[in-house]
């Protein structure tokens, strides 16, 4: 939703980070495909292989380091929406949902509330969805 507006090398550490979401429970769901697909179409930029993940730790600290407030939030919402993009926000996900949120100093009320309004987002595309899919 807000990644046009990072730089290339943000993009380019979103992507990674994003391959490492997907990848972080050993198991590649076609939605988490999907979403990546719609990541890359989104930032004007090639679907990135499953391969171009890199060291997320380095690439957080860089992200940490570099990136504006606004870019960390963009970052860390669109990286919580992939965790949940196969219904499953599994052990592995959430740590490294954590450890994003520590590097980028967010604290627990901020998480939270991004959590309830990744809910209330989904719910809402769940429900447009069946709106457009099923007329009701």
């Amino acid at each position: 939703m807000f990644l046009n507006s990072l730089n290339p090398k943000e993009k380019d550490n979103f992507l990674k980070l994003a391959v490492a979401i997907v990848k972080a429970d050993g198991i590649v769901e076609e939605s988490e495909k999907l979403v990546l697909s719609a990541y890359a179409n989104e930032m004007q930029i090639p679907v990135c292989s499953l391969d171009e993940q890199g060291d997320t730790s380095m690439i957080i600290e860089e992200v940490a380091k570099t990136s504006t407030v606004q870019t960390k939030r963009i970052i860390f919402l669109e990286l919580m929406a992939l965790a949940f993009a196969d219904g499953n926000y599994a052990f592995e996900e959430r740590e490294l949902i954590k450890q994003l949120a520590n590097a980028f100093e967010f604290d627990n009320a901020f998480i939270e509330h991004a959590i309830n309004l990744q809910d209330a987002y989904v719910s809402v595309y769940m429900s447009l969805l069946n709106l457009v899919e099923k007329g009701e």
